[in-house]
């Protein structure tokens, strides 16, 4: 139906508990909005649906600005804060959403006890593809200049229907010549399906 890949390299810290760290989340949540965003601009499926959105009744348009008015729309509906939001998975989609997660991380021994454990991690990682609840989720941060509307993968991660994850061994991250505990470098391959052909069949084939 739909595939593409989400990539992320940085810090990758668990979470759990009391140790939330929304201000990381966000940050990782932040590296993939331009992607996501790209994702909406490129795929015909995707700008079919912004178009539909809009719901436009002003003459003159051009399909790109019924685009972005879509896209507009979206975003006051999933409004937070001061955030528009634009997920690409939700209740109303119907959507199987399966990922299948290549991570690199350090697996020298000297960094066992340093790095998060795996499922910390993984924690992390899907709390940074859903929409936050709002600024105590963003650690304070409000919207980029860039970031209106801001795009996300989920508007909850329990609609993630399958998951399944690959660790090797990271040797360096791009760039850096130095190796630390939680460095990650991932590649996320996202397959949505829709689990009624009935539901947007007509948007995503």
């Amino acid at each position: 139906m739909l595939e593409f890949r989400l990539l992320f390299e940085g810090t990758l810290p668990p979470s759990g508990g009391s140790n939330t760290r929304p201000a990381e989340k966000h940050q990782i949540r932040q590296s993939f909005h331009p992607q996501l965003r790209r994702l909406w601009k490129l795929n015909a499926s995707l700008r079919q649906y912004a178009e539909h959105a809009g719901k436009a009744t002003v003459p003159g348009l051009s399909q790109d600005e019924k685009i972005e008015l879509g896209l507009t729309s979206i975003g006051k509906e999933f409004a937070r804060e001061s955030f528009q939001f634009v997920p690409l998975v939700t209740p109303a989609l119907d959507l199987r959403c399966n990922l299948d997660i290549l991570l690199l991380r350090p697996e020298e021994d000297r960094f066992i006890f340093k790095q998060g454990d795996i499922d910390g991690q993984l924690k992390t990682l899907f709390d940074a593809l859903r929409l936050p609840i709002g600024l105590t989720e963003t650690g304070g941060i409000g919207p980029l200049d860039d970031e209106n509307p801001f795009f996300c993968l989920l508007q909850d991660d329990r609609l993630i229907s399958e998951v399944r994850v690959t660790t090797d061994q990271l040797l360096l991250l791009p760039g850096t010549r130095q190796l630390n505990a939680n460095d990650c470098y991932a590649v996320i391959r996202v397959n949505l399906r829709y689990k009624n052909a009935r539901t947007f069949g007509n948007y995503f084939g």
